[in-house]
């Protein structure tokens, strides 16, 4: 086979390849998906007599999914799961989560499954002859036998974790795997609840919040992995229910998160002008200061020192007067455990 035979199936194999791809992974391409959480929530105390104390809230996930979706039953979901993953921010205990694991079948009752075996012996002989003067004679003989076994029984369904939960981080935090089945769609609000023991002083915190979209890549050859589709991190103020002065604060981190968020959705890039843009030629690049909200992700997950970061010293003065109130908020709810 010559140089160009071979070079003509290797172009079929790589076009067969990419077209399958392509047609397997479309919906995931074209939708895409969208998470949003409340930026406070109360907390109200949950202790047992003769422990410790014990906080609980909920957290409400809404997740919407956007773009060309094929809904018939044979379509591959747009998500294949989502990864939440929670922590207060100072590392307090786990005590309990919900929701707990859960599996789930397809199957409405267990499988019933029939073996049926069938053997059968036959034996024949016939004889025609024809015998002048005498005329013409018949002769037959026939033997058959049949055996037949039959065995029925009941096998459990197969079962898969629609849901999976558990902690993580050495029991300062808790993930929740939610998988898109026939059963269970991810798309609209879902609810978490989260116990954690806390000091008897306690009156707020922040809450972590880490989302994680994933969708299944199938190759040609039946492999399969992980595709990572939306991330998306939140920032959760807690307080004590009943207690004024923390929600108050909660309020004010509310309020000058949405004002963040609002102005790193509208100018991405932190700072404009010749000062940031002589910055950003002479010093490294290697956070990559450029992505989008990553100066706002910085700030509200306290990742980044807002008095001697450049990006921060790059915004506008209103911004820079927003992300200073945030972190004295943030450090004001913090604190509030200690002072009380």
């Amino acid at each position: 086979m010559d140089y160009l035979a071979h070079r003509s199936i290797i172009i079929a194999i790589l076009a067969v390849t990419s077209h399958v791809a392509a047609t397997t992974n479309v919906q995931a391409e074209q939708a895409t998906i969208q998470f949003d959480m409340p930026a406070m929530t109360s907390a109200c105390d949950t202790s047992l007599p003769g422990q410790g104390r014990e906080i609980s809230f909920d957290l409400t996930l809404s997740s919407l999914v956007a773009g060309a979706i094929d809904d018939s039953p044979q379509s591959i979901p747009p998500i294949d799961h989502l990864l939440v993953q929670c922590r207060l921010r100072d590392r307090l205990p786990v005590v309990d989560y919900s929701p707990k694991t859960e599996l789930q079948t397809n199957y409405s009752g267990a499988i019933s499954i029939t073996s049926k075996q069938e053997q059968t012996d036959s034996f024949g002989l016939n004889v025609n002859s024809n015998m002048p003067p005498f005329g013409a004679g018949h002769a037959g003989a026939d033997d058959s036998r049949k055996l037949s076994d039959s065995t029925e029984f009941q096998r459990q369904a197969p079962l898969q974790a629609i849901i999976a939960s558990g902690t993580i981080d050495r029991g300062r935090g808790v993930y929740f795997k939610l998988r898109w089945t026939t059963q269970q769609v991810l798309e609209g609000e879902k609810r978490f609840q989260l116990s954690f023991a806390v000091p008897d002083a306690w009156r707020g915190g922040l809450v972590d919040v880490e989302i994680t979209a994933n969708s299944v890549n199938r190759s040609i050859f039946g492999s399969q992995s992980l595709k990572p589709i939306a991330q998306r991190t939140f920032v959760i103020a807690v307080y004590q229910q009943n207690d004024p002065q923390a929600a108050e604060i909660a309020l004010r981190l509310a309020h000058l998160d949405r004002e963040l968020a609002a102005y790193a959705k509208k100018h991405p890039k932190s700072g404009s002008g010749g000062l940031s843009d002589l910055w950003r030629r002479i010093l490294p690049d290697d956070d990559k200061d450029d992505s989008p909200k990553r100066w706002y992700q910085g700030v509200t997950s306290d990742k980044i020192d807002p008095y001697m970061d450049r990006r921060i010293q790059s915004l506008p003065m209103n911004v820079r007067v927003a992300v200073l109130g945030y972190t004295e908020a943030a450090r004001e709810l913090m604190l509030l455990s200690e002072a009380g």
